[in-house]
């Protein structure tokens, strides 16, 4: 590597963070090796290298090498700002229908028992309700949480609302578990995508916090934990009692000029840094308003093994267990390096990141002392399309990662399944290979939809029309496909179903568009409404389109977003809710209306019936004012029994799951 004073132009400076998915959380240090007092100051800045991740496996070199690693990023992040050269980083199992509680729908997650944060919690009898900040031309109202109880007539009543505390602003999400309401608050505006991590040569001091509420009388919820992170809370789930968290973290260091260019003043910024004591570099915990401590000891920390001491990095990664019932229950453990994406399973956490046109996969085991494992590395990066998380599925102690190289022009797809060996995360089976040899996806196309289900694996990709691959990972060594279906549109959203069938969320294209042997006729191929695919794959080598439901100038938040399909499985019988956006114009006279329109579609699968089939049993368009548009993005809903309830806005309305039902609200 070259010396950053001498060619640091070209190098990594600006980290990218991603929250989804993701979760990032930072470590501490001891201060008896923090600074340079009793040594001999230097008189010149040593010759560092880049500040860079590394793609091998990380270890715990000790607090001073932490200590080194750290501050050795944190200038030459701040030298490489300072030439003004800043180049940003190239980054371009079952299904949980309803396992909480018989006769209603819960949040739809990726895993069986791994609970996913929502604006929208229900247990049968309460609803929590995470409310948007509201903007009336009287007065302005923060962002709140609605508990609105349900009566015996299936009607609702709030019975309380507690304030998003004003240093936090926004609600990244709640949880609600045996009598307890967890809400997540970050202290700025969090972004899935293009969402970057402080920047260590300007004090910015980020907390996020998580208040816990005991909601046993839900009248008069009761704060029973305020806490608070020094960082930027990126991920979470929930297993159990446990709550956990990925944060991520980059110290502010106070005196540093962020345009030093002279020996003397980056000599200055050095000295500085290397003289701030690692305490005020790492990352604390508050509880309920007391000075915090510090989340973990240097010493802690793993940091990457091939790391030298002219190498270094300065953002922070800190998973965090916290016992939601006993909150002096936590425990942490952090890594310095770089996260995108961020997938959980019942048994360990993985935090993914784009390097070099690669994708690097760091394993923590959700142990006691929530250990890092071990280190991957697959070609292709996962990219941002539908939900990236989706992407990944840990399976019989093998991890299965779909990846995509763009760097030839066309897109390369590879599943690649990876087994831990020592510190290493290997890759021991991969398609295409040589026994099935056939590309995923046909030249040109990108992917729409994955997932994962036990020991098969369903793709979806798209450019002009839609080939669904089917893919059996009973052997992990040995990958094959099984089968493809090609028909119009394409789906982002896959989710398995019992007795062999898949339903598909996404897109019809206009089929004039596509000529008989799939090539386009009008470029590009014109997107024209949500589409919702029934798939028989009882026949893996031979997957077929049952039935389709199509609505015209539509889209559904689902093609995004899976929490906002709601999903409620009796014994085979399954029944869908989710929200749809439509627009339309009116021409009258001269002038052009442009509308929307907001509902929600209740769809149908028995997966038991001789001959299943998709079926639309009825649509909930809620009387919204249609003066002021809201955005449908946020949509959510519940079904409980024969009952449903749509969330738009902040608002509930309430219906019942039939034909021409009448609809009450809002509450």
């Amino acid at each position: 590597m070259q010396p950053v004073q001498k060619n640091i132009g070209n190098q990594l400076c600006l980290v990218v963070i991603v929250l989804i998915i993701f979760t990032l959380v930072a470590c501490s240090s001891d201060d008896k090796n923090a600074s340079t007092s009793g040594q001999q100051k230097p008189t010149e800045v040593p010759e560092l290298n880049a500040a860079t991740t590394f793609n091998g496996p990380l270890t715990k070199a000790g607090a001073t090498s932490v200590s080194q690693f750290i501050k050795n990023g944190i200038y030459s992040a701040t030298y490489e700002y300072s030439t003004n050269q800043r180049l940003e980083d190239s980054a371009s199992p079952t299904v949980n229908d309803s396992d909480s509680a018989p006769g209603f729908s819960t949040t739809n997650t990726q895993e069986a028992g791994v609970d996913e944060a929502d604006r929208l919690k229900y247990n049968g009898g309460t609803m929590f309700l995470a409310a948007h900040a509201e903007w009336q031309s009287d007065h302005y109202k923060p962002a709140h949480v609605r508990i609105l109880e349900r009566q015996n007539d299936f009607s609702l009543s709030e019975t309380a609302e507690i304030l998003v505390e004003e240093a936090f602003p926004e609600v990244a999400g709640i949880y609600q578990h045996n009598e307890r309401l967890a809400i997540l608050s970050n202290s700025i505006q969090m972004y899935r995508i293009d969402d970057f991590s402080p920047e260590p040569w300007i004090p910015h001091e980020e907390k996020w916090s998580l208040q816990i509420y005991d909601t046993s009388v839900p009248t008069t919820p009761v704060v029973s934990s305020q806490i608070e992170i020094d960082g930027t809370m990126l991920s979470s789930r929930r297993i159990g009692d446990n709550l956990f968290i990925v944060n991520g973290y980059t110290a502010a260091v106070n005196g540093l000029s962020p345009t030093a260019s002279t020996d003397k003043e980056l000599l200055d910024n050095y000295l500085t840094i290397i003289n701030t004591p690692m305490s005020e570099l790492m990352p604390k915990i508050y509880f309920d308003g007391a000075d915090g401590v510090l989340l973990n000891q240097a010493a802690d920390c793993s940091m990457p093994a091939a790391a030298t001491d002219k190498d270094g990095y300065a953002h922070l990664l800190t998973v965090v267990r916290i016992n939601l019932l006993d909150v002096s229950d936590y425990s942490a453990s952090c890594i310095s390096s770089v996260a995108d994406v961020m997938y959980m399973s019942t048994d360990n956490l993985y935090l993914t990141a784009s390097v070099n046109n690669q994708t690097v996969i760091h394993k923590v085991s959700l142990d006691e002392n929530l250990s890092y494992q071990a280190t991957g590395v697959v070609d292709g990066v996962i990219g941002w399309r539908s939900s990236p998380n989706l992407r990944l599925s840990e399976y019989d102690n093998h991890l299965r990662i779909m990846s995509s190289d763009y760097t030839s022009g066309e897109p390369v797809h590879r599943l690649s399944v990876l087994a831990q060996q020592g510190s290493q995360l290997n890759v021991v089976g991969q398609l295409p290979n040589d026994t099935s040899p056939e590309p995923i996806g046909k030249p040109g196309e990108d992917i729409y939809g994955v997932r994962f289900f036990a020991d098969r694996g369903y793709v979806v990709t798209f450019e002009r029309i839609d080939p669904l691959y089917v893919f059996d990972l009973s052997i992990p060594t040995a990958p094959q496909m099984l089968g493809e279906l090609e028909i119009p549109g394409f789906s982002n959203y896959l989710h398995p179903l019992d007795n062999g069938y898949l339903l598909g969320v996404g897109q019809q294209v206009n089929i004039e568009d596509i000529l008989e042997n799939g090539s386009d006729a009008v470029a590009p191929v014109a997107q024209n409404g949500m589409k919702v695919s029934l798939f028989d794959i009882t026949d893996p080598t031979q997957p077929l389109e049952v039935n389709s439901i199509v609505t015209p100038d539509s889209y559904t938040p689902v093609e995004y977003d899976y929490h906002a399909l709601t999903v409620l499985n009796t014994n085979g019988r399954y029944q869908f809710a989710l929200p749809i956006e439509k627009w339309g114009s009116n021409i009258t006279g001269v002038a052009t209306r442009r509308w929307s329109q907001n509902s929600l579609a209740l769809l149908e699968v028995d997966t038991n019936a001789a001959q299943p089939e998709l079926v639309k049993r009825a649509e909930i368009v809620a009387p919204i004012n249609d003066e002021q548009y809201i955005y449908g993005g946020q949509d959510r809903s519940v079904i409980h029994g024969s009952t449903v309830y749509y969330i738009h806005g902040n608002q509930v309305w309430r219906s019942l799951w039939a034909e021409n039902a009448d609809i009450f609200g809002p509450y």
